[in-house]
């Protein structure tokens, strides 16, 4: 069996105690009066954590859970990789062919421009304007079903962009995704996301459906007003964004990363290696550098003397999160806070100008100097 991370709540020597300092740096612009932050990094197999704020569950803090949001993307991405590693998918073949339930679905959509945001679909289904004067108690994606989902792309009007690919961020297009790859499976999308990826990696309190137990110890999300925010739910959108997960199953999961690098030796693995290849050039003239658009993740290297970060974040109205990661020399950063920082413009305004990225890219450098 292979070992996981261990975990401490504590730091052992000067040089630990000044990455703890630059944890708590990072952990500034999530923190409130009333909101809980939890910072890990994991190095060496050895995960420690730093927790902030009000904390009324008998939990310890890396068994807080806490929602997601786009980081449920990573996992979309990686069982689309899952099943290309199978056999099962074509990457670059049109999406219709996955199931006749798809045939509306414009012929120059494939997976692989679903998962690289370049399908030309916009960010959710309908204009923002429209989704923030019809706010939804549970989240702008809470009762748009399947039915919804097909009726939308049989009347969207898209227009094929052949060769000359944008990226476009689209939400609508990782839950077209999930649900194509639930279709042709014939199991809902949490079932098959279940079986394909978080229960080979051991994760214990990653999903979107939260058991009567883990709702004890999960965070309710909350406005940087102080005011409580109503859990988002997902239907046919799921894959954008659905799930909830702990700092315990972040180091896990980040720890099977570094495992398929270091040693990949199942299908799961080489999925893992291939949702982290650079699929689309975000630098100038669409060079992969400094970055790049991977399979759910973000490539970053910034600098030529450090290795590459591939990063990935998310945000609901009352949660925001971030996990870094640093393939090449096995080391991990995450974030999880309930606080709505990513969904109110002077806070996520904050957020920007602490510049996370750099900081992240400053203690994991640190780190292995």
């Amino acid at each position: 069996m292979r070992r996981l991370p261990q975990f401490a709540a504590f730091w052992t020597d000067d040089a630990m105690a000044d990455q703890a300092l630059q944890l708590d740096e990072m952990m500034k612009p999530y923190k409130g009066p009333r909101h809980t932050v939890v910072a890990s990094h994991l190095r060496d197999g050895r995960c420690d954590i730093v927790g902030s704020g009000p904390n009324e569950t008998e939990a310890p803090w890396d068994d807080l859970i806490f929602e997601i949001g786009s980081i449920t993307k990573v996992f979309t991405a990686i069982l689309l990789c899952v099943l290309v590693e199978e056999g099962k998918i074509d990457p670059r073949a049109p999406l219709s062919e996955m199931s006749g339930t798809l045939k509306d679905v414009p012929h120059w959509i494939t997976p692989e421009r679903l998962v690289s945001h370049t399908s030309g679909l916009p960010n959710i289904y309908a204009p923002i304007w429209k989704a923030l004067f019809q706010q939804q108690p549970e989240g702008p994606y809470a009762n748009f079903t399947r039915a919804d989902l097909l009726t939308w792309v049989r009347n969207w009007r898209g227009k094929d962009p052949g060769t000359n690919l944008r990226h476009g961020y689209s939400n609508l297009g990782y839950g077209l995704l999930g649900e194509a790859m639930a279709m042709m499976v014939g199991k809902t999308f949490a079932e098959l996301l279940a079986a394909k990826v978080i229960h080979p990696f051991g994760l214990h309190d990653t999903t979107g459906k939260l058991s009567d137990a883990q709702r004890t110890r999960f965070m309710q999300p909350i406005y940087p007003s102080g005011k409580a925010a109503t859990p988002w739910t997902f239907d046919a959108l799921a894959g954008a964004g659905t799930l909830r997960s702990s700092a315990r199953d972040l180091a896990r999961f980040s720890g099977a990363v570094f495992r398929a690098f270091n040693a990949p030796e199942t299908s799961l693995d080489r999925a893992i290696r291939r949702s982290t290849h650079p699929l689309f050039g975000l630098g100038s003239r669409g060079s992969m550098e400094p970055t790049a658009q991977c399979h759910g993740w973000l490539s970053v290297k910034r600098v030529n003397s450090e290795p590459t970060l591939v990063l990935a974040n998310g945000g609901t109205a009352g949660s925001t999160c971030a996990l870094y990661l640093c393939p090449e020399r096995s080391q991990a950063v995450s974030i999880l806070s309930n606080n709505g920082v990513a969904a109110n413009l002077w806070a996520s305004a904050k957020l920007s100008w602490s510049n996370p990225l750099q900081q992240a890219q400053d203690l994991l450098a640190g780190s292995f100097r």
